[in-house]
C-alpha cells in the first residue's frame, strides 16, 4: 500500500523537535512490511498549494495525521479537504491529542478513523485490515483503540488497547 505520515503544525512557528510519535508509526508499519513516505509539515509549513500537488501526485491509498495538540484542529479539517478532493479514494486517520474530539473529526472533518493511544499496534492492525478488505463493523471492531462512523453513520469507539 502507498502510506504517508504527516505532521501539522505544532504552534506558530516551525519547530525542529524530532517527530517522535510519527517516526514510531513508521517503524511499526515496517514491521508488517509496509513502507511509508514522510510529510513533515510542521517543519516545512507547506502551503495549501503544495500539499494539493504533493498529494495529488501521489494518490496515497492511506494518510496518517499526527495532530498532537488542539489547535491543530482547523488545519487537520483543511489538510483532509485538500486530500480528499485531489485524491477521493484516500483513507485519512488521525493520532495524537486532538483525537479527544474524535467524534468531530470524523463528523465536521471527514476523518476516517482515529487512532486512541499509543498507535503503533492499532496502525498495524488497521492497515492489515484495510490491505485485506476487511472493513466491516464486525471487522473493525475486533481492532481495540480506533474510532470510525459505522454504514449508518454511528459513531463506534472499539475500546482502549494497553500501551
Amino acid at each position: 500500500m502507498k502510506i504517508c505520515i504527516c505532521t501539522t503544525p505544532a504552534g506558530p512557528y516551525p519547530t525542529d523537535y524530532p517527530p517522535v510519535g510519527p517516526m514510531a508509526i513508521i517503524q511499526a508499519l515496517r514491521k508488517i512490511g509496509e513502507e511509508a513516505s514522510f510529510r513533515h509539515i510542521d517543519y516545512h509549513r507547506y502551503s495549501d498549494n503544495q500539499n494539493s500537488e504533493y498529494f495529488a501526485k501521489h494518490q496515497f491509498d492511506m494518510v496518517g495525521i499526527s495532530a498532537i495538540v488542539s489547535t491543530a484542529y482547523l488545519y487537520t479539517k483543511n489538510l483532509t479537504k485538500i486530500i480528499k478532493k485531489v485524491s477521493p479514494k484516500t483513507i485519512v486517520f488521525v493520532g495524537g491529542s486532538l483525537v479527544a474530539s474524535s467524534k468531530i473529526l470524523h463528523s465536521k472533518a471527514n476523518v476516517d478513523y482515529c487512532v486512541i493511544g499509543d498507535g503503533e499496534i492499532i496502525v498495524q492492525n488497521l492497515v492489515k485490515a484495510i490491505r485485506e478488505k476487511k472493513t466491516s463493523s464486525e471487522d473493525l471492531n475486533k481492532i481495540i483503540g480506533l474510532t470510525y462512523l459505522d454504514s449508518n453513520d454511528k459513531f463506534t469507539f472499539t475500546g482502549f488497547d494497553h500501551p
